[in-house]
């Protein structure tokens, strides 16, 4: 860990909610690190970033050398990576870690996912702490259907994805609707 807490932007803004065919178009990761970069209040800079491995930022199944390219952009600019928003959202491979058994699997698969991007990124000395975030990929509405066998479903799924982070050396932070 750093020595003093480390000031990180997160990337996802750049892209949740924007949609490419309005005036509201998912932000680049290049642009996203010019704004981080150029970002001070009070002589307060960011000392890092969080990534959501999706498209357009992160490809889940770039190569490692990919992987290892986007990681010298961003530490040629001064930055860190920090904390990684695993892909558990169906939309981005993963499913709901409550809905069906598919589901499931495709979720603790999109830990796995962000595993290995994390530890490229380790290697590489870019990302030397952080965590990787969840959620349950499900609505609240879905999940207020049957909130005790869902809640044990989460539960479930968030445990066979801990150990797939353990086995990597990787820690989870779980946040979300639900």
């Amino acid at each position: 860990m750093p020595s003093k807490p480390a000031l990180h932007n997160a990337m996802w803004p750049g892209l949740v909610g924007k949609d490419p065919d309005t005036d509201q178009p998912p932000l680049g990761l290049d642009r996203m690190l010019e704004l981080t970069v150029g970002a001070e209040v009070n002589g307060q800079k960011f000392d890092g970033i969080d990534l959501f491995l999706f498209h357009p930022h992160t490809d889940p199944e770039a190569s490692d050398d990919e992987i290892r390219r986007m990681a010298d952009k961003i530490a040629a600019m001064g930055l860190k990576v920090g904390s990684l928003v695993a892909p558990v959202w169906e939309p981005t491979g993963g499913g709901s870690a409550f809905g069906s058994e598919e589901d499931r699997d495709s979720f603790v698969h999109a830990v796995s996912v962000a595993c290995r991007i994390a530890g490229i990124l380790n290697e590489h000395g870019v990302r030397q702490y952080g965590v990787i975030r969840i959620d349950s990929a499900g609505s609240p509405s879905d999940w207020a259907a049957a909130p005790e066998a869902n809640t044990r479903m989460i539960a479930q799924t968030f445990q066979r994805a801990g150990r797939v982070a353990a086995d990597h050396g990787e820690r989870l932070a779980a946040e979300g609707e639900v």
